[in-house]
């Protein structure tokens, strides 16, 4: 049966453990950045970049191939149908994750010196290679978690998996690695990829349970998983391809302008490993409403209620437009302050300021995508994800070495700019959702007047005192001038408030009654 919740319901316990999440994940790089130092950060983001590149070419694009299938079983209230599924998720990512491991494993050293051009990497590369497909084998569980609404679940294991993953990384940092950078890097991989090994375990484990009652019949999924995983297998394979590219070219490209490679690295790290978990700390609750509008998207489509689509298309567009706002502003004119208080570094500082405004356009994305993933428009994130990663590589090839970090900051924004057109053009096309002019006028509008009244505000006091006074004045106009210009209308509070009290109410998620199984 279903619960009478909507959809942001769900999101809210979602976004309360991805906050916590990222809290956790802050303060470790914190910590990171004081043990390791900023060239440190920037090493172990390469390395991590190769891992991520590994980790979806094993995953294959089945983790959102496994959410979508078994959101559409459960939109026609077939529990063997999703235990087909699952098997045959599983049973695809086994196999291809043995095989990406295996690849990063034996070629580790190849990809140290010819990639990373630093064989410290080789250690912690090869611990990725051998317990790659327990990471990827977690995403797939984590899609069957989500599609069937068991937030509560997901939630606790996943901070007790950061937790023992974090606890077991500063162990071995301070047992084991001691000043050495190559084992520094060794024991932060491993302390990540035993931390899926604890997650999948737990979620394994619980799902057998739910499946334990569910008949086991032989229901064809074979065609079905590889007619949506492999379009994202490919985008995802290829956008990885060229992100490693784009990844690898910065620190190169920074050197090349001018500087040491050592303060390229350190200029890398500060940017990769200090400002953008600052700048997407409170895309939680965006990853989480997009997480949770694929399985949603996923079974309003399969029973053919085009105006719920329209209408969440709708609300989700013009709540992330005022959120990113919000955010974006509060960054813009706390910059100096949180890169002080956090980092203890002005230069952190300084380029959360200049990354600062980008919030509008990479929240929105978020959310755009999926909705489109929801939607069964994989091909389309493909065409738009490839176009947009080759020009971030040509581009950053021709502008890096001639205008260093000014020239990175132009990539980054044109091509993120020209993919979230063109995702919106898609979302609108297939959803025929008519937005106003003034969902984006009326809180950018808003946005430049809470700038101008408080950019000239005088703080005085300590980094955190003036954090919160700046900080709190300006969210203040902002909230007044979106009500005064009707970007937030009584309407929209009165959702807000329904949802809220719903939520409350129930306690829980949205979707699918945990009893059902």
């Amino acid at each position: 049966m279903e619960r009478n919740d909507s959809i942001l319901g769900g999101a809210l316990l979602l976004t309360a453990a991805n906050l916590l999440l990222r809290l956790i994940s802050i303060a470790f790089q914190v910590f990171l950045s004081v043990r390791i130092g900023a060239a440190g950060l920037g090493l172990m983001q390469l390395i991590s970049t190769i891992g991520v590149f590994a980790m979806l070419a094993g995953t294959a694009g089945v983790r959102v191939t496994a959410m979508y299938l078994a959101a559409e079983e459960f939109g026609h209230r077939r529990l063997s149908g999703v235990r087909a599924a699952m098997r045959a998720c599983l049973q695809y990512g086994i196999l291809v994750s043995a095989v990406s491991g295996a690849a990063l494993f034996f070629l580790s050293d190849f990809f140290a010196m010819e990639w990373l051009r630093d064989l410290r990497a080789g250690p912690s590369l090869r611990v990725m290679g051998l317990l790659l497909p327990f990471s990827c084998l977690c995403g797939i569980m984590t899609g069957y978690y989500t599609a069937c609404s068991r937030i509560r679940q997901l939630v606790g294991i996943e901070i007790a998996e950061r937790l023992v993953s974090v606890g077991l990384t500063v162990t071995l940092l301070y047992l084991w690695a001691g000043d050495d950078l190559a084992r520094a890097c060794c024991a932060i991989t491993f302390g990540s990829s035993a931390g899926c090994i604890f997650d999948f375990t737990l979620l394994y484990l619980r799902y057998r349970r739910d499946m334990r009652q569910v008949p086991r019949e032989h229901i064809p999924m074979r065609k079905r998983l590889l007619r949506l995983s492999v379009p994202l297998a490919l985008n995802d394979a290829l956008r990885a391809g060229l992100n490693t590219a784009e990844q690898l070219l910065i620190p190169i490209g920074l050197a090349r302008y001018g500087g040491s490679t050592e303060e390229a690295m350190a200029g890398y790290g500060t940017i990769h490993g200090m400002v953008f978990p600052i700048l997407m700390f409170p895309a939680a609750i965006l990853y989480s409403v997009s997480d949770l509008l694929v399985p949603e998207l996923s079974r309003c489509r399969a029973m053919g209620r085009g105006l719920r689509v329209r209408d969440l298309s709708g609300k989700c567009i013009r709540m992330t437009i005022l959120f990113a706002a919000a955010v974006a502003g509060f960054f813009f004119v706390c910059a100096e302050e949180l890169g002080q208080c956090v980092y203890h570094s002005a230069d952190a500082g300084r380029y959360l300021r200049i990354f600062a405004p980008m919030v509008l356009m990479l929240y929105l994305d978020a959310i755009v995508d999926g909705m489109l993933k929801g939607l069964a428009e994989q091909l389309s994130c493909v065409r738009y994800n490839t176009l947009t990663s080759v020009l971030d590589v040509v581009f950053l090839y021709v502008l890096l070495p001639r205008h260093g970090v000014a020239g990175y900051v132009a990539v980054f924004a044109v091509t993120h700019a020209i993919n979230l057109y063109l995702s919106i053009r898609r979302l609108l096309v297939v959803t025929e959702h008519r937005p106003r002019t003034a969902d984006f006028a009326l809180p950018l509008l808003s946005l430049g007047l809470a700038l101008l009244l408080t950019l000239p505000f005088p703080a005085a006091g300590g980094q955190i005192m003036r954090l919160m006074c700046r900080g709190g004045w300006f969210l203040t106009v902002l909230l007044a001038a979106f009500v005064l210009l009707q970007a937030l209308t009584q309407q929209d509070g009165s959702w807000l408030r329904r949802v809220l009290r719903r939520t409350l109410d129930n306690r829980g998620g949205a979707g699918y009654n945990e009893g059902s199984f």
